[in-house]
């Protein structure tokens, strides 16, 4: 039988006598540090993009419509012309993110700062990466004409669609906003792009889906992307295409200020993107190409004494298929 009262061991008490008892106590670490809450890239299951080897540029061609005619008796058919038109995208720089450890400190953090380090370079170039892709989808919607064309159109080859809201905040409006697709779509139909068929995908600001979410315009689905692969999401209740929701579609102006997406890609990303609501596209809309795909290192160097950690990739985009993007804007 114990005795009621008696001495105890306390060893996380400084001097074993220390007021409070867990004096003495390390903090454990736990192995995961909460990095930023970015998503992987969106865009990447839609785009198609090329690899660039061997070269710097990337080329789509195309052929314009044919024409018909009547065989008129007693008369040999002329054969009609079919022009041709080409789009190219250079890939002409290596985007870095890098990051510079004293050797000191490494040793003396309780986590693998190298590690978390890297994790957040993926994520902020994933990012980046949506950001490019989505503001060219953008440019090819608002494009008037085809990208293939000289001085004049490409014969059965259209310019994309646009559509701007009547009012402001109608993009919250969840009536206002599926009439709204429904105009675009319209649209898009008699340029012969069928949203369904032609893998047509929807990429939403936040508050514009989740509007259409709760008017149940949306509904959870599956859908295939382009890679063939098959995702579980939402879908357009509708007209069955693929709805996303991101924060990644610009929504403010590109003017190439440092950090920035045109910043670091080139004057062809500057826009002012500050009213878009909605962009709707296929992988036709977007030419794309990668000579060096995400890459990332941590290595120590004897010279410097420091620690890198590096991730690296070399990419470009421009618009290709006109007819196959879309967008919503505000009023």
């Amino acid at each position: 039988m114990s005795l009621d009262t008696f001495n105890v061991v306390r060893p996380a008490a400084r001097n074993g006598k220390d007021a409070n008892p867990l004096a003495l106590v390390i903090e454990e670490f736990t192995g995961m540090v909460e990095g930023t809450i970015v998503r992987r890239s969106v865009t990447d299951p839609v785009i198609n993009i090329r690899p660039v080897k061997g070269t710097a540029t990337v080329t789509n061609f195309a052929v314009g419509e044919s024409d018909l005619q009547v065989i008129v008796p007693g008369q040999t058919p002329n054969g009609t012309k079919n022009q041709f038109g080409k789009n190219s995208v250079t890939v002409d720089r290596t985007i870095l993110a890098r990051a510079t450890l004293p050797l000191l400190d490494v040793f003396q953090t309780s986590y693998d700062a190298r590690k978390e380090i890297a994790t957040e370079h993926g994520k902020k170039i994933a990012k980046m990466k949506d950001q490019a892709f989505l503001i060219q989808a953008i440019k090819t919607a608002n494009l008037t004409n085809s990208t293939f064309f000289d001085t004049t159109e490409l014969p059965g080859h259209k310019g994309g669609t646009k559509v701007t809201l009547s009012a402001a905040g109608d993009e919250n409006d969840p009536a206002k906003l599926y009439s709204a697709f429904a105009n675009l779509f319209a649209q898009m139909e008699e340029k012969d792009v069928d949203p369904v068929a032609d893998d047509l995908f929807i990429f939403l600001r936040p508050r514009a889906f989740y509007a259409l979410l709760e008017a149940e315009q949306v509904i959870n689905g599956q859908y295939v992307t382009a890679a063939g692969t098959s995702i579980e999401g939402h879908i357009f209740k509708a007209w069955g295409v693929p709805v996303i929701s991101s924060a990644n579609v610009p929504n403010w102006v590109e003017n190439g200020a440092a950090g920035s997406v045109s910043g670091l890609m080139g004057t062809s990303y500057n826009g002012d993107y500050s009213k878009v609501v909605a962009v709707v596209f296929s992988a036709r809309a977007v030419l794309a190409g990668s000579t060096i795909d995400l890459q990332t290192k941590v290595f120590f160097d004897d010279v410097s004494k420091h620690w890198y950690v590096d991730a690296w990739l070399a990419f470009a985009a421009t618009s290709n298929r006109a007819e196959y993007a879309g967008a919503i804007y505000a009023a």
